[in-house]
C-alpha cells in the first residue's frame, strides 16, 4: 500500500507537534535534572556537615543518629564531679528549645558581680601562650593559688582557665570522650526549591543525636599518648587547648563548689568566613572549629561544583571543673553552633548545626 502523502498543511502541523513535544520534554528534563542536582547538593551538604576526619589516624567517621555507646564508654551523663549547680557531666546538652542555647546575648549576667570582659593588664595575660600558661611542667596549682569568683576580672578568669586547660594535653594521664551530640540549630536558609525542603530536613534529622563512640578509633575515645590527646581534645590536632584573651569572652561565670572551681566561658560569635581556622577569630582559639577546607576535602565528586564554602560559629561555651588544690581540669564540656554556607549550581544554602562534646580527664 502506498504511503499517504501529507499535504503541506498536515506536514507543517506534524512538525509543530513534534517541536512542541520536544520543547515540553526538554523543559521537564531540565527541571528534573535541576531537582536531581539540588538533591545531590543537599545530600552532600548534609553528609559533609557530619563528617569527622581524624588527621591522626587518617580515618573518617560519620555521626550516627540517636545511637547508644557501647563498650567502656559511658553516656549516661552521671560521671564526674558535681558542677556546683545540681548538674553533672552531660547534663548541659543543648537544643534549639533551650532558653539560652549558650548565647550570652539571650540572658542576663549571672549573679556575682561585673563580668564584662576587660582589657588585660598586659599583653601576656589571658593570651594562652604555651610558655606562659602551663603547657608543660608538673601539676602545680594554676593561677598561683589565686582565688576566683564572679568578682574577678575577665582577664584573671581567662588567664586561670588558660593555665589549667593548657596542662591537659601534655600532662594528663588519660582523656576520655564521654559523649558527642549533634543537633539542629535552626532552619535551612537559602534558595532551595520548596519541593526539597522535606527531603533536606529528613537528611539532616537522620544525622542528629548522640554519636556511637564505638565507631571511632579507640584512641579518639580514650586518649593516653600525647599524639592521641593532641588529636582528640580541643583544639583538635593542635598541641594547645586555648589561646583565649579577655576580648574573646562575651561573659563568664565562676562557681566555687568547695574542692573545685566550675568556670564557664561564653565565647563571642564569629561570622561565616572562608578563612575560619584554629587560632583565628574568637571560637578558633578554644574550639575545634569546622574549617572550610575540611568541607571541601570531604566533598568527594561534589567538590568541583561546590563554591564559596564558609563556616561560622556562635553561641559557644566551654565549661570546666578545675581542682583547686592541683589546678587540674577534671571534666569539660564544649558546645557551639556552626553554620555551613555554600553555593552550587545556582543554589545557595546555609545550614546551622550544634555540636557538643563532654570529656573527663584523669591525672
Amino acid at each position: 500500500m502506498a504511503k499517504k502523502q501529507l499535504t503541506p498543511e498536515e506536514y507543517k502541523a506534524k512538525l509543530e507537534k513534534k517541536a512542541d513535544k520536544s520543547k515540553r520534554f526538554g523543559a521537564a528534563f531540565v527541571k528534573a535534572f535541576a531537582l536531581f542536582l539540588a538533591c545531590a547538593i543537599v545530600f552532600c551538604a548534609s553528609n559533609i556537615a557530619f563528617t569527622r576526619v581524624s588527621l591522626a589516624n587518617g580515618t573518617t567517621s560519620t555521626a550516627g543518629g540517636n545511637t547508644q555507646n557501647t563498650g567502656n564508654t559511658s553516656n549516661n551523663g552521671n560521671d564526674g564531679v558535681d558542677w556546683g549547680d545540681n548538674t553533672t557531666l552531660g547534663d548541659d546538652v543543648q537544643t534549639p528549645a533551650d532558653d539560652n542555647n549558650g548565647d550570652p546575648s539571650n540572658d542576663g549576667q549571672p549573679s556575682g558581680g561585673d563580668q564584662t570582659p576587660s582589657t588585660p593588664d598586659n599583653g601576656n595575660q589571658g593570651s594562652g601562650n604555651q610558655g606562659d600558661n602551663g603547657s608543660g611542667g608538673n601539676n602545680a596549682t594554676s593561677g598561683d593559688n589565686k582565688a576566683l569568683s564572679n568578682s574577678s576580672s575577665a582577664a584573671e578568669v581567662v588567664s586561670y582557665f588558660n593555665t589549667a586547660i593548657n596542662k591537659v594535653k601534655p600532662n594528663a594521664k588519660q582523656i576520655t570522650l564521654k559523649r558527642e551530640v549533634n543537633s539542629s540549630a535552626g532552619e535551612i536558609d537559602g534558595n532551595l526549591p520548596k519541593t526539597l525542603s522535606g527531603m533536606a530536613d529528613s537528611l539532616i534529622s537522620g544525622n542528629m543525636g548522640e554519636k556511637d563512640l564505638s565507631t571511632l578509633d579507640p584512641g579518639m575515645v580514650n586518649a593516653t599518648t600525647v599524639a592521641q590527646k593532641n588529636a582528640m581534645f580541643p583544639v583538635e590536632n593542635e598541641s594547645w587547648s586555648s589561646k583565649l584573651t579577655a576580648d574573646d569572652v562575651a561573659k563568664f561565670d565562676v562557681k566555687d563548689n568547695g574542692k573545685s572551681y566550675v568556670i564557664t566561658l561564653y565565647i563571642k560569635e564569629d561570622a561565616p568566613s572562608a578563612s575560619t581556622a584554629h587560632g583565628v577569630g574568637h571560637a578558633g582559639k578554644v574550639f575545634s572549629v569546622i574549617m572550610p577546607n575540611i568541607v571541601t576535602d570531604n566533598a568527594g565528586p561534589a567538590a568541583s561544583i561546590i563554591k564559596d564554602v564558609q563556616t561560622g560559629h556562635k553561641n559557644g561555651y566551654v565549661k570546666v571543673a578545675v581542682d583547686k588544690d592541683t589546678g587540674n581540669v577534671t571534666q569539660a564540656t564544649y558546645y557551639f553552633e556552626w553554620t555551613l554556607s555554600l553555593k552550587a549550581l545556582g543554589i545557595s544554602l546555609s545550614i546551622p548545626f550544634g555540636l557538643q562534646k563532654d570529656f573527663t580527664i584523669a591525672w
